[in-house]
């Protein structure tokens, strides 16, 4: 008869996470599934697409943005920002308005209600997450941010490393970088 297995061994075994490191995985998954569960009602309620919701975190982070820049930011075709982004307009999370100069160009932007899902977000954390850090002793403090800002410095190398790889064992065509808003193409302030 096969003994039963103590909480999240089964699991540990099955994706093959090495003994050493175990503890430190499990206490990484509870961390997340504490902080997940405020954010994952948000997520419910605001039904959006992880393409629509890396959208407006692109808007949120960088201001107004033209179509060419969002897709770029997002790895996607100018057409399917297009898509993505009349989705996003009929659901009232962006709005988008003709450049003052080159009426060719369009810029992006948040509306109150889209900048509203990023506060709740600021907000969710606020509540949950500062208080529990402000609990660790400020030399706890120190060692998480060294440790996280180690251990995300290692996630971003490997990927951009994976990234170059595939772009060398894939050549496409040249992308050409895209610029910001000039003086002559400025994103229009009116409503801000």
């Amino acid at each position: 008869m096969r003994k039963p297995a103590r909480e999240g061994e089964g699991f540990a075994d099955r994706v093959g996470i090495p003994t050493e490191l175990r503890p430190l995985v499990g206490a990484l998954q509870r961390f997340r599934a504490a902080a997940a569960v405020d954010l994952m009602e948000l997520w419910l309620r605001l039904d959006l697409t992880m393409t629509q919701f890396s959208a407006l975190h692109v808007i949120w982070q960088r201001g107004p943005l033209s179509g060419r820049q969002l897709a770029q930011q997002l790895g996607v075709s100018a057409p399917a920002v297009v898509k993505l982004c009349d989705r996003l307009e009929t659901r009232g999370y962006i709005e988008r308005s003709r450049d003052k100069i080159d009426r060719r160009l369009q810029w992006f932007q948040l509306t109150a209600s889209g900048a509203g899902v990023f506060q709740q977000l600021v907000a969710i954390n606020r509540e949950r997450l500062a208080p529990a850090l402000k609990g660790l002793s400020p030399r706890d403090r120190a060692s998480l941010t060294r440790i996280l800002n180690e251990l995300a410095g290692s996630i971003e190398t490997a990927r951009r490393d994976e990234e170059a790889d595939h772009r060398t064992s894939n050549p496409g065509p040249t992308v050409l970088p895209v610029k910001g808003p000039s003086a002559r193409t400025a994103p229009p302030t009116a409503g801000r």
